[in-house]
């Protein structure tokens, strides 16, 4: 089969590789879609996780089961499915502690098992699902990404009424913005970024292009930071009210300041979330019932990756999601 493998950082390739044999709880997936996410080009360029090369990339992946393990029920040949690139463990502390999206031992697509950039993969049966009929094979490579968003929303404490700040217009931006629509269509929602075009994927959520508006909101409840910047955060500080939370969404990958006055007298929460609560069910309700898969910008063949890559590494373009269709 063809696979996109890293042999060393900024080094990806397309290689002909062994078809992949599925263990007794796995299937092998024909890939339909595979969809490029932005931890993917980070992955692939700078291998901050360690990954041992080579690995073949990718996590966004749906299509078609070719073959199912001895031990797998639910799912036949024939099932078009979408994959969730996390497999915990179940056996180690966090697991036990219900918190199996934070394993300390997870295998994961295209970390430390083959990824979805290839013909061909193998995913645990437990950590699929079948694709609804009404929506594309592209659409369904969006599970995980929705589902690490809905797990986003949960953290941030949105509730019915509540007001909320997505600062940044990224992929996850944008689709937090819409999924808190979907959940909340009563709600106040606001996003900020730089790009009108990004922006006007956000749906009905107010829209601050900080190019030439500043946000000046003080009444949030719920900040998202979907912008890795201090300033994203400083400005979910400064907008909320009191007794807010702050869901930081993208890392900062530096150590950066923080006004804990402002924390202290307005006791705000602050919290991450990376990864999710086993949302698989919910994400595929949601992709069936909105136009949240209008994130996928573009579509090109696989044998394209290297113009899908350009695509979607470039922040300038009128870009947002790009998934290669096999």
């Amino acid at each position: 089969m063809k696979a996109l493998v890293l042999e060393s950082a900024g080094q990806l390739v397309m290689k002909d590789c062994p078809k992949p044999v599925p263990r007794d709880s796995e299937v092998l997936v024909r890939t339909a879609a595979a969809t490029i996410c932005t931890s993917d080009i980070n992955d692939i360029n700078y291998n901050p996780f360690g990954i041992e090369l080579p690995m073949i990339m990718g996590h966004e992946g749906a299509g078609i089961i070719e073959a199912v393990g001895g031990r797998v029920t639910g799912f036949a040949v024939g099932d078009e499915i979408a994959a969730h690139p996390v497999m915990p463990c179940g056996k180690c502390v966090s697991c036990k502690r219900g918190l199996s999206h934070l394993c300390d031992d997870m295998t994961h697509l295209g970390i430390n098992h083959g990824g979805v950039f290839a013909e061909y993969f193998t995913i645990r049966a437990d950590r699929i699902r079948k694709k609804p009929a009404n929506i594309s094979f592209a659409a369904a490579t969006l599970m995980e990404p929705v589902c690490v968003c809905i797990e986003a929303v949960k953290r941030a404490n949105v509730t019915e009424g509540s007001n909320t700040l997505v600062i940044g217009d990224g992929p996850f931006g944008v689709m937090i913005a819409n999924i808190c629509q979907t959940m909340y269509p009563n709600n106040r929602i606001i996003i900020s970024g730089t790009s009108d075009f990004k922006l006007s994927y956000a749906g009905n959520a107010e829209k601050i292009n900080i190019n030439t508006s500043k946000i000046t909101c003080d009444d949030i409840d719920s900040a998202f930071v979907c912008a890795g910047t201090a300033e994203a955060l400083d400005a979910a500080v400064e907008s909320c009210r009191s007794r807010g939370t702050i869901c930081m969404f993208s890392a900062i990958h530096d150590k950066v300041p923080v006004d804990m006055f402002k924390v202290h007298v307005k006791e705000l929460n602050i919290c991450g979330s990376c990864n999710d609560m086993d949302y698989l069910d919910d994400a595929m309700d949601i992709l069936s019932k909105s136009r949240i898969s209008d994130v996928i910008t573009h579509e090109l063949p696989f044998n394209e990756y290297k113009k899908a890559f350009a695509l979607a590494s470039d922040k300038t373009s009128e870009t947002l999601k790009v998934s290669m269709i096999f």
